[in-house]
């Protein structure tokens, strides 16, 4: 069976994101499909523990690191010189 995609921009927000994946708009589609239906309850396999971990690193790993606001040691924070008196 195939799958006719007539909105445009739909088209073109998948093409982007399997070309940012390094994979096809296949391959979109299907992650995209299963992980709705699984937050939907409409699916009742489960993807193998290895697949859903890796998308849980991959989630992970987009998340950005935090940036301190306040870039001096500790012992700048709280005072002390370096013989670690006030």
């Amino acid at each position: 069976m195939a799958v006719v995609i007539e909105d445009i921009q739909i088209e073109r927000l998948a093409e982007q994101i399997a070309v940012a994946e390094g994979v096809s708009v296949t391959e979109v589609l299907r992650e995209s499909l299963i992980s709705l239906a699984g937050l939907r309850g409409l699916t009742t396999r489960k993807a193998p523990l290895r697949e859903r971990l890796a998308a849980l690193a991959k989630e992970v790993d987009a998340v950005p690191a935090p940036v301190p606001t306040d870039l001096r040691s500790d012992d700048e924070v709280l005072g002390y010189n370096e013989h670690g008196v006030w």
